[in-house]
Parts: structure tokens; C-alpha cells; sequence
């Protein structure tokens, strides 16, 4: 068994918070409670603890949300996949019910309890108002080079912990004949499914792909925008990821950390062709001394967001490519990191069927105060009407070679259904995507600052969009923050108004803002998985009844040269819209009125209700000073309303270089496992040991977290990360004396959790712990390898360990063709229920092996036996007897791999 698979197995031990558990029985589960099952969750309590299962009917998603258990809205941790399931281990709590847990993925509640889904559909859609400003030089208009392209495919990629390796596949698309050195943009696609069958609507998400199965072209699906940044004057290339999007149901940080390698052995690629080096095919020769790589741009869609931004943060000294932009589209963000002193720019789709929370505003909102120095543009744009997949011409029905489909899943919603009048179609979509890329790109690139209004929340427009209505807030690059909701601003409230500094959510429910019935979390305050790790962040909740109130808020410093203020403002989906305008006030009581440039709106609201802050932006009149005794006023002018104020800022045109970058903070990498020298019974605590990358002047904070492998809890503690200081050392208590057989890749249940706070960067995240014993390591018992049935009866292996474990065992289970006679039993020989739960495909006269079977026996932690179960159909059709032959990887403790087979006779 892997690192990896063994992590997920654990990391259901996370801290659970308000789950509505007793604490004495959630630390000692003296009366478990009964077996439940609910829209197809099976809640399994026991002594030491709770097992759940989802395993729908129709297949588990194929998407790059990760589908969590909730319980109240609370993720109980990452579960893992199992086959066509879905499985948790939560330890310590014996009370669940299967009416109480929901299935949500990106916000979205697939299956059982709504509670936590938090949205509510519609009743009347708002109209967004449109920028009406166009942008007098529009990125997405085609440049002056002609384009040309090539494919490439090299040998496979070994990635630790994955049993097969990755493609080294990409797509460039390049001006003919470039002059100079050309910037560098590197694409790489999300999690989506790998393989598919001509003429089938059933694709698959294994790797490599079946026989008789092609690999889907997920990676051709930005031609579009590539050859549009070609035509421009710029090198891009297309990666494919299929082999890790098969193989990343089992990584505890879904695939992040793998896509990083890809992305940087393709930028190796680049750099070894640039120098006249590499393998390839011959059209490489022409890109040779033509690649500026001290000038790339990454583009990440979804999962291959969260990638970009981990290879971005890996960066190096000694690498021959600098990332110095990049784009996310629609991204992940399981691990709230921040690639510091990297320009960023996210692209989120307001009718994101997939990751529907919309996490990826987490990058520009935790990227804002990370890092001192870091001055790099985050901005946030907002496509109203885009979905998630049609950024890729291969995920979009029609113009896809392989099956695809709208991900928006209610074809009725007034908002973002089929019909609704701002979705836009796959072209639209993708129109947009290209142009927003492209400013990206000239900005980021380039000295060229024309595109610039596009991304920093200006009031602005490109005609190459289309009809799509694109909202843009930003921070960094020329802003100075004047007030902060979360650094304890100073708020006098007037006459009819009310103000209060609260959290949206929070563990502790006195902070808690009141939200009088607003309904959403996205994206700002998104819950995840690892949020119990940080405070819930904060916002100044502003309301008023009249006219004419006021709210007044204390700068906390001089605005100095700034031309504008900024003020990042979420307004909650009433039936109403609140408006408001800005007063200064200087330090000698001089008032100024400042109407907005653009007025809030009420976003339009869906079945998942988006909490989106706009930037309302205001003019500063020449010579005023908002030094000490200043304030800036928010004034009515509707006679109710409510707003949620993030932070107020002091802007002007044009970026600033960073001081800050991945390079000058301190970088700690959690090692993906950690084995603790063995110790009496007696010892409590031990060190661990996390590295740190030296740095020569710059010293940082973070926060580090050991989950108790019984209760799931572990109060976090902050460190100090020194100026050139080689590791962390942490004191943590030892998971408890075990007998039972214990190594680095088989623990006791402890997740060891790490997350920047300031001035710090962390690569690897999360890691397993455990506590070596002096148990003789087990091995694999087979009491009998050949079964037997008649039909209506089932055929039976038990597989037994000959001593436990201290994690939970999962053994592979597959379907090969029998070597010889008799014949193989068929899809339809099998229990209809059970087929359709457990085989690849449907249930036909096919051969089992030919359909596809993938089971696993689970022997549970501290226990020592697992059962196999295969139901056959009462009324088969043959005569005689068919087999059944099963693969089974038992070689986790040593053990070869082990054929069991089946007979079943009739007559």
C-alpha cells in the first residue's frame, strides 16, 4: 500500500468541531449505534468509531470537486474512493446516522441530508448590470504572427506512489518563424475522465486506459486560446494529465503535489529545447534559443489550478524557468496555498456546476496579507452565465471527441439552466477565457500595461467577450490597505445604522455574523476541509433603515499617491438592492461626497447562491489627505439595506514589483510520512523534524496541527520559522503504545497539518505520523484460494492477515480471463443489483473480465479478516460450469500477487 492511499485512510481523524456528538461518547463510543443507510450512505458505527460508504448507483463523479462527507455543513474529513464507493473513517464518534450526512461536492449536495447546502433556488433573477466601457486595445483580438504546431510525446513520467506512470504528452502551438526570445505559457487541464469507447456515452476514469478504450484529449481543449496567444507573439504548449487524474483518487492532497512534477519536467522539457537539447520531434528545433523562460505564464484549469499554483511554489534557485504569472480557471483549493510574488489572476465561472463554491477566490483573498513585500495583482474575475467545463473545447458537447456534457445540472434554473438569458454558449465561453488569458498573458509577460484595466477591477470591457458580463475586484499591485475587517478596525456607527466586525462562520458562535436570512457562503467564507485550522475570516457587516445614515470607518494609515479607493463589498441576496456612496473626511473636517463609478447589485440568485465581494470604486479628488483624524464615511442614499465589507484599500494604475517571493520566505515541506522510532510505554512526546528551505533574511510564522488518532482533535500551535533556520522542530505527544504491527507506510491514524500564516510558504501540507512497535510485521493468509456456487448461491474467499494492523488493509480486487476451460462467467450470470454496483460497464452476455470488475476487501484497522462476495444469479443460462478469475494485490506485506478463482456448476 501506498503513502498516499494509507494518508486517506486516516484523514478522516480531523477535528470535528460542532458536530452535535456527546464529548463522552464521542471519545469513547460505549453503545455504538445501529447500521443505517440513507439515499445510498451506509453509516457503519462500532466501538472505536464510525465507517460511512456512499456508493451511488450511477458512479462516483468524474469532476474535480472533492466529494466530502458533511454532517450540519461540517466536512468530517477526505474520504477515499473505493472502486465505484466512497468511504470515511471517522474515528472516536458512534452516534452518526445516515439521516444526518450529506454527500457535498463544491458546495453542491449530491446525496442525503441538505442541511449545510446553504443556497436556495431563485425567485426572480436581477439584472446585472453591463460594463459599458470597452477597452480601446483588445487582448483577444488576433495578433500579426502566423501560428504553427506540433505534438510531442515522450516517455512516461515516474511519480512516487503512483503503480503507473504519467504521459509526457503536449500540444504547442507557437508563431511561425518567432524572433527574439517569446514568453512561455503553459496550459494544463483538470480532473476529468481519462478514457473513452467510440460510439459509447460511458467513459472511464482509469489509467492506463482498457483495451478497446482511447485516451480523451483533455489537453487539445485550449486550441483556441493558444493559438490567439500565438498569433500575439507568444510560445504555448498544452500538457496532458491523464494519468494522474486516474490515479489521484487516493492522494490527500488530490493530486497537487503530481501535477506540480508534470508541470516543471515540461518546463525542463522547454528549457532543454531552448539550448538545442532534448528529445522530440523535429519541429522542436525551431523553438531553440527563441524561449524566454524568465517569462512564463502557467494556466491551470480546475484541479490543474491548485497544480500550477503548487509548481509555482516549488520554485528553486537553481531552476532554468521562472514562473511570473499565472492564471487559474475555475481551480481547486484543498490546500490554501499561496505562491507568494506571483501574479494572479482567477477565473471563476458564476454557473460552475463542478467546484460550485467557487473555493478559487480563496487564492486572491489569502494571497492579499500573506507576505510582506508581496505585492503581486490577485484579481478575481467573475464570468456570469460561464459553467465550469467550457474552457475546454474537449469537455463541451458537439465540437468534444469524446462523450461530454453542461455540468450546470438543473436545465430549468432561472439563472444558469439552458434557457436562462446569460449562459453562455461553449464558443462564448471560451471567447472569454481566450481574452482574459490574453490579458493575462500581455500583462504579466509583457511591458504592455493596455490590458491591465481588464484584470484590476476597473469598470472595463473587452468586445472580443461578447455579451458575457464579466465583474473583476483585485489586491495587490498599487494598493495600500487603509481598512482591514480582520486587523480590528475602527467603526463609529450614525444615526439609523448599524456596523458590527463578525464571521460569516465560525467555531465560536458569539462571533458569528447574523445574517438575517442571506443564504450563502461562497465564495469568501467557503468551509473546507481543513478549516477548522484557521479563525474564520471577518467582515464589517453594515446595515441601515433611512436615508442618509452613516457608517465611519478610521483609516489606518496615509493614502499617499493613491487615485482611487476600493472598497471590496458583498451584497447579500435580498429582494432589495442597497445603495450607498462615499464621504471622506480629512484631517481638518473638509467633507467630500464620492459618488461610485459603478453601483453595487444584487448577484443573481441560484440553487447555489454566490456571495461575491464587488469592487465599488471611487475617485479621489487631487490633494486630499487622509492622514491621521481622517475617516472614510459610507453614506445611504437607498432607505435600507446591507452590505458585508471586506476591506478598503488606496489604488492607483499600473503594478509594483514584489520584495517577497517563494524564494525569500521560509518554505516548509511536510514530509508525506513520518515514522517515530519505537518507545516504551512510558514515553509521551517526540520531535518531529519538518524541513525548511534556508533563507537569508526573512522569518515567518505558521501553524502546525497533530490530530489525535482516536478523537480526531489537536489544539493548533503557531511557530516562528527563522531566517535561515533548516527545520522545524515540534514537540508533539506520541500516539499511544500499540501492539499492533506499525511502519511508515501502515500508521496509527495521526495527520500532521501545517499551514503558512505569515511570511511563509508550505509545499507539502499534510502528512501522516505514526508510532513504530516492536509487532512482527503480518503477513497475508489465502485459507483457500478456489470457491465453488450453484446458482442463487454466492461464491465466497476470505482473506485473513496473521496479525493486525494499526491502519485499515484495502486489497485490490480485479477480473482476468481464465487460461483455459471452463468459460468465464458473464455479466448477466451475476445478481443484477450487485452488477450494476460493482462492474465497469453494463451488466451484458460480456465476460466479466471484458466489462470490467474492481472490488476491494477492507480489513479494518485492528482487525484481522476480510470477506469476498460475489452473488450469482438463480436463473443462469448455461449448463455446466463458468469461472471466475480474480487478481488480487496482496503484495502490500510481501505477499505475491494471488489468483482466487470461482466455479459455478449447474445441473
Amino acid at each position: 500500500m501506498n503513502v498516499r492511499r494509507w494518508s486517506l485512510c486516516v484523514a478522516a481523524t480531523l477535528a470535528l468541531g460542532t458536530l452535535a456528538v456527546p464529548a463522552a461518547e464521542a471519545a469513547t463510543g460505549p453503545n455504538p449505534a445501529p447500521v443505517t443507510t440513507a439515499d445510498e450512505i451506509t453509516v457503519v458505527p462500532d466501538a472505536k468509531g464510525t465507517t460511512l460508504t456512499w456508493h451511488p448507483a450511477d458512479g462516483l463523479p468524474m469532476g474535480d470537486a472533492r466529494p466530502e462527507f458533511r454532517v450540519a455543513g461540517q466536512a468530517l474529513g477526505v474520504p477515499v474512493e473505493r472502486g465505484d464507493a466512497l468511504r470515511l473513517r471517522v474515528a472516536g464518534v458512534t452516534s452518526l446516522r445516515a439521516s444526518q450526512v450529506s454527500v457535498v461536492s463544491g458546495g453542491r449536495v449530491l446525496a442525503g441530508a441538505a442541511a449545510g447546502n446553504g443556497a436556495a433556488a431563485a425567485t426572480k433573477v436581477p439584472t446585472v448590470p453591463a460594463v459599458t466601457n470597452v477597452l480601446k486595445k483588445d487582448p483577444g483580438t488576433p495578433g500579426k504572427y502566423k501560428v504553427s504546431s506540433f505534438t510531442y510525446q515522450l516517455p512516461s513520467l515516474t511519480i512516487p506512489g503512483y503503480a503507473h506512470k504519467v504521459e509526457m504528452r503536449g500540444r504547442v502551438i507557437a508563431p511561425v518563424s518567432p524572433k527574439g526570445h517569446r514568453g512561455v505559457v503553459l496550459f494544463l487541464h483538470g480532473r476529468h475522465a481519462t478514457c473513452y469507447t467510440p460510439g459509447s456515452d460511458e467513459p472511464s476514469i482509469d489509467w492506463p486506459c482498457a483495451p478497446g478504450m482511447k485516451p480523451i484529449p483533455s489537453y487539445l481543449g485550449y486550441v483556441q486560446q493558444q493559438r490567439l496567444l500565438a498569433s500575439q507573439g507568444f510560445v504555448t504548449v498544452s500538457i496532458s494529465a491523464n494519468g494522474i487524474n486516474g490515479q489521484d483518487g487516493d492522494d490527500i492532497d488530490s493530486g497537487a503535489a503530481a501535477r506540480a512534477v508534470l508541470v516543471r519536467r515540461h518546463l525542463d522539457l522547454l528549457a532543454d529545447w531552448n539550448v538545442g537539447k532534448g528529445a522530440g520531434p523535429a519541429e522542436r528545433t525551431q523553438l531553440a534559443g527563441h524561449l524566454n523562460m524568465r517569462k512564463v505564464m502557467t494556466v491551470g484549469h480546475s484541479r490543474g489550478g491548485e497544480g500550477v499554483d503548487r509548481a509555482a511554489l516549488k520554485a528553486l534557485p537553481t531552476d532554468r524557468f521562472t514562473i511570473v504569472g499565472q492564471v487559474l480557471v475555475a481551480p481547486t483549493d484543498f490546500g490554501q496555498q499561496v505562491a507568494v510574488g506571483i501574479p494572479t489572476t482567477v477565473l471563476l465561472p458564476y454557473c460552475d456546476g463542478d467546484v460550485s463554491d467557487l473555493q478559487g477566490q480563496m487564492f486572491v483573498d489569502q494571497g492579499a496579507r500573506l507576505a510582506a513585500g508581496d505585492r503581486a495583482l490577485k484579481s478575481s474575475v467573475l464570468v456570469v452565465g460561464a459553467n465550469h467545463n467550457y474552457f475546454n473545447s474537449q469537455w463541451t458537447p458537439g465540437v468534444a471527441a469524446a462523450p461530454a456534457n453542461d455540468d450546470w445540472w438543473d436545465a430549468t434554473d432561472t439563472v444558469c439552466g439552458t434557457k436562462a438569458p446569460q449562459r453562455l454558449t461553449g464558443a462564448q465561453q471560451r471567447a472569454v477565457g481566450s481574452a482574459y488569458v490574453a490579458a493575462a498573458a500581455r500583462t504579466y509577460l509583457t511591458s504592455d500595461v493596455s490590458a491591465r484595466p481588464l484584470l484590476d477591477g476597473t469598470s472595463v470591457r473587452a468586445a472580443s467577450a461578447g455579451k458575457a458580463v464579466v465583474l473583476t475586484h483585485a489586491t495587490g499591485g498599487r494598493r495600500v490597505p487603509l481598512v482591514l475587517a480582520g486587523s480590528a478596525p475602527v467603526v463609529k456607527v450614525g444615526k439609523n445604522a448599524t456596523a458590527s466586525v463578525c464571521a460569516v462562520y465560525a467555531q465560536d458562535e458569539a462571533s458569528l455574523c447574523d445574517r438575517s436570512g442571506s443564504t450563502f457562503d461562497s465564495p469568501h467564507w467557503t468551509p473546507q476541509v481543513w478549516g477548522a485550522f484557521s479563525s474564520a475570516p471577518k467582515v464589517i457587516k453594515v446595515g441601515w433603515t433611512a436615508k442618509n445614515a452613516r457608517v465611519a470607518l478610521t483609516p489606518t494609515r496615509a493614502i499617499g499617491s493613491s487615485r482611487y479607493l476600493d472598497l471590496r463589498v458583498v451584497v447579500p441576496s435580498k429582494k432589495f438592492t442597497p445603495s450607498f456612496d462615499v464621504l471622506v473626511r480629512d484631517a481638518k473636517g473638509k467633507v467630500t461626497a464620492l459618488p461610485p463609478l459603478r453601483a453595487v447589485s444584487v448577484l443573481p440568485g441560484s440553487v447555489t447562491a454566490q456571495g461575491w465581494a464587488q469592487d465599488v470604486r471611487v475617485v479621489l479628488p487631487k490633494g486630499i489627505v487622509l492622514g491621521s483624524g481622517a475617516s472614510i464615511v459610507l453614506r445611504s442614499t437607498s432607505t435600507r439595506g446591507q452590505v458585508m465589507l471586506l476591506d478598503v484599500y488606496g489604488s492607483a494604475p499600473g503594478l509594483v514589483p514584489s520584495t517577497a517571493s517563494v524564494q525569500t520566505v521560509p518554505v516548509l515541506d511536510v514530509p508525506a510520512a513520518t515514522l517515530l522510532p519505537a518507545a516504551g510505554h512510558d514515553v509521551k512526546t517526540a520531535v518531529l523534524h519538518i524541513p525548511v528551505r534556508s533563507v537569508p533574511t526573512v522569518s515567518g510564522t505558521v501553524e502546525v496541527r497533530l490530530l489525535d488518532p482516536q478523537t480526531g482533535f489537536g489544539d493548533p500551535k503557531q511557530y516562528a520559522v527563522r531566517a535561515g533556520q533548516k527545520s522545524l522542530d515540534v514537540t508533539v505527544t506520541r500516539p499511544p503504545w500499540d501492539d499492533a504491527y506499525t511502519d511508515a507506510t501502515s500508521g496509527n491514524g495521526s495527520l500532521l497539518l501545517v499551514r503558512a500564516v505569515r511570511n511563509a510558504v508550505v509545499d507539502g501540507y499534510i502528512g501522516a505520523v505514526a508510532a513504530a512497535s516492536e509487532a512482527v510485521r503480518p503477513h497475508f493468509v489465502i485459507s483457500q484460494a478456489d470457491a465453488s456456487a450453484a446458482p442463487g448461491e454466492s461464491l465466497r474467499w476470505e482473506v485473513r492477515l496473521s496479525g493486525p494492523v494499526s491502519n485499515d488493509v484495502v486489497i485490490s480486487v480485479s477480473a482476468v480471463a481464465p487460461s483455459a476451460a471452463p468459460a468465464e462467467l458473464t455479466g448477466l450470470d451475476l445478481l443484477p443489483g450487485w452488477a450494476l454496483r460493482n462492474l465497469n460497464g453494463p451488466a451484458t452476455a460480456r465476460p466479466i473480465s471484458e466489462i470490467g470488475l474492481q472490488q476491494s476487501l477492507y480489513i479494518p484497522a485492528y482487525t484481522t479478516s476480510a470477506t469476498l462476495e460475489i452473488p450469482i444469479r438463480q436463473g443462469v443460462t448455461f449448463t455446466g460450469q463458468r469461472q471466475i478469475v480474480l487478481r488480487a494485490d496482496t503484495s502490500e506485506f510481501g505477499a505475491p500477487t494471488t489468483t482466487l478463482t470461482g466455479t459455478v456448476t449447474t445441473g
